[in-house]
């Protein structure tokens, strides 16, 4: 009868798990308004959510079916009433307006950054206890939460680490995309800060600069400046049209989209507004920096888009340059986890 028990309690712990993978992966199309035919397990951020729930459920198998483990019924409990609170919340903070549209944090609208942090916050519960399961197996008593938070940072730190590494000598390479000189191409230059004064950062207007480039040289015939604004400022798209005027381009050849707020926004804006216009257009030419370009990369693979790339010439110091790639490497992670 104990045995029965123990069987039925563990079909239900692995039904709630899977539950929650599926979950977690309808709220990622959600996330981006996308349907669930698009999704595919072979997407990098796919595949991450599925081996980590592949090592919850083996550890959780293991650890009620040998009795040398110590691994309670307790444990598991918390741990599925923490993540599924956890993932519920995440969820109800993209839909409902929390802090003021006119707060923002390191340029980003509050509200994101309060999302970004619960599903980090989910993703963590995630990751410390898959490393409380499996430290039964290697230790002679119950882990300390100390060791299992310690844990916990290290994989995260690794984890960063590896997408460091990705972006520099996997994710992008100038050499895998060959451009093709024609009218009929359109290149989409994403947005990018823009400074007080409603003067250009240095990276829109090198964005800007290498799409005049491509337009004056006959591999493009237009081009799509992109991105919203922050309180107090023109839109990113506007701005980064009133320099390339400076510049001399003709103006017929630009189109403004001024209403997208980051990269994903835009890779659905390409999606819903240039795509559907595919047989008038050869290639579609995103236009960004090299440190950006990967995480770019990944998002339009998300939204299945066959886009080319332009890198700028836009160029940091070895601090900047560090920086910029740590923030990155978070943001991809959080993109390939949360579709965020």
């Amino acid at each position: 009868m104990l045995k029965n028990s123990n069987n039925t309690y563990l079909f239900v712990i692995n039904f709630l798990l899977i539950l929650q993978l599926i979950f977690l992966f309808a709220i990622k199309y959600i996330n981006q308004d996308l349907s669930l035919i698009y999704f595919s397990p072979l997407l990098t951020g796919n595949v991450i959510n599925l081996l980590i729930y592949l090592g919850l459920i083996l550890g959780i198998f293991l650890g009620l079916t040998n009795k040398k483990f110590a691994l309670t019924k307790k444990t598991i409990n918390s741990f599925l009433i923490i993540s599924w609170f956890l993932l519920i919340i995440s969820l109800l903070s993209t839909k409902f307006k929390i802090i003021a549209e006119n707060v923002y944090f390191y340029e980003q609208p509050g509200d994101k950054v309060l999302t970004g942090i619960l599903f980090l916050l989910f993703l963590l519960s995630l990751l410390y206890y898959l490393v409380l399961i499996w430290s039964y197996f290697f230790g002679k008593k119950r882990p300390a939460f100390i060791q299992n938070f310690t844990g916990t940072v290290l994989i995260s730190i690794a984890s960063l680490i590896l997408i460091l590494l990705y972006i520099d000598n996997v994710g992008y390479a100038s050499s895998r995309w060959s451009l093709k000189k024609s009218e009929k191409n359109i290149a989409v230059v994403l947005g990018a800060a823009v400074w007080s004064g409603n003067i250009p950062s240095p990276t829109l207007s090198s964005r800007v600069d290498k799409a005049v480039e491509l337009l004056d040289n006959g591999f493009v015939g237009k081009i799509v400046f992109t991105g919203g604004s922050a309180p107090g400022e023109l839109p990113e798209a506007e701005v980064a049209y009133e320099y390339a005027k400076v510049k001399g381009i003709d103006t017929s050849k630009v189109l403004l989209e001024n209403s997208t707020a980051n990269t994903a926004d835009q890779m659905r804006w390409i999606k819903n507004n240039l795509i559907e216009k595919a047989d008038s257009i050869d290639d579609i030419i995103i236009v960004s920096d090299a440190y950006h370009l990967p995480r770019a990369i990944e998002i339009s693979k998300f939204f299945e888009l066959d886009l080319k790339v332009a890198e700028s010439d836009h160029r940091q110091d070895a601090r900047d340059k560090l920086l910029t790639k740590i923030r990155e490497a978070i943001a991809l992670f959080n993109f390939w986890n949360f579709a965020l």
